[in-house]
C-alpha cells in the first residue's frame, strides 16, 4: 500500500490552523456584532412604535414610518442606537415634518407667546422641537445654569423649587418656562430657580439658536414675541 505525501510541512500546518481559527473569530464578531446592530435596531423601533402609539399617529403615517425603517435597515442606511430624538431625525424630511406637525403643533399652540404668530414659522419651530421623559424626582434644570432651551410641558406636573427645598408653584401640560432666556437678544440669562419633575413628565424644548434663527427668517414674529414679553 503507498501513502500519498502530506503536502504542508509541520510549521505550515500551523500556521494554516491560525488562519482558520482567525478567520471563523473574526467571522463570529461580524455576526455578533450584526445580532447586537439589530438588537439595538429593535429596541429603537420599538421606541418609534411607543412614541407614535402614545401621540395617536394616523394608522397610514405609522405604517409609512416603520416601512421606511424597515427599508433602511434592510439597505444598511441606519443602524441600532440612540434615542427616539435620533431615531425621528433620521426620517425624510418629508415624513418627518408630516410627523412632527402631526405630534408637535397643538402642543406648540398652547403657549401663549406663540400663539399670534404665523403658521409658517410655527411650522418651523416644530421641526426644530425636541421631546425628553423624565422620571420622578428628576431635576429639568438647576437655578444659576445658563438658559439655552425653553421647555414645555406636554404631560406631567412640574415643581418649581425654592433654594430651601419649598415647593413654590406647580406647572402642568400646556405650562411652559425659560422663554426669557432664549428670547433675551442682549445676553443669556441664568435659571432662577430648581424646576423637578413631580411623576413621569413629556417635555419638548426648543434651544436658543433655533428660536433665534427661525425668527431671522420670520421678522415680524420677533416683533409680536419681544412685545409679549413686555
Amino acid at each position: 500500500m503507498s501513502y500519498m505525501p502530506f503536502p504542508f510541512k509541520r510549521d505550515e500546518v500551523y500556521l494554516l490552523n491560525c488562519l482558520c481559527i482567525s478567520f471563523i473569530g473574526q467571522v463570529g464578531n461580524v455576526i455578533t456584532n450584526r445580532n447586537a446592530n439589530r438588537l439595538e435596531f429593535e429596541r429603537l423601533l420599538d421606541g418609534a412604535k411607543t412614541y407614535m402609539r402614545h401621540h395617536k399617529v394616523p394608522g397610514d403615517m405609522k405604517r409609512r414610518v416603520l416601512r421606511w425603517y424597515d427599508y433602511s435597515w434592510s439597505r444598511g442606511r441606519i443602524q441600532g442606537g440612540g434615542d427616539i430624538n435620533t431615531a425621528l431625525g433620521l426620517l425624510p424630511d418629508k415624513l418627518k415634518t408630516e410627523l412632527a406637525l402631526h405630534v408637535n403643533l397643538s402642543v406648540l399652540k398652547k403657549v401663549t407667546i406663540f400663539q399670534e404668530c404665523q403658521p409658517e414659522f410655527l411650522h418651523d419651530l416644530v421641526l426644530k422641537m425636541k421631546a425628553y421623559i423624565f422620571t420622578p424626582g428628576d431635576l429639568i434644570c438647576r437655578k444659576g445654569e445658563v438658559a439655552r432651551e425653553m421647555f414645555i410641558i406636554a404631560d406631567g406636573i412640574l415643581e418649581v423649587m425654592s433654594e430651601t427645598g419649598r415647593v413654590l408653584t406647580t406647572m402642568k401640560a400646556g405650562d411652559f418656562f425659560g422663554e426669557i432666556g432664549i428670547l433675551n437678544l442682549d445676553g443669556l440669562n441664568k435659571r432662577t430657580a430648581d424646576v423637578r419633575s413631580v411623576g413621569y413628565s413629556e417635555l419638548f424644548s426648543l434651544s436658543r439658536e433655533d428660536v433665534l434663527a427661525a425668527m431671522k427668517d420670520y421678522p415680524e414674529a420677533q416683533v409680536k414675541l419681544n412685545f409679549s414679553l413686555l
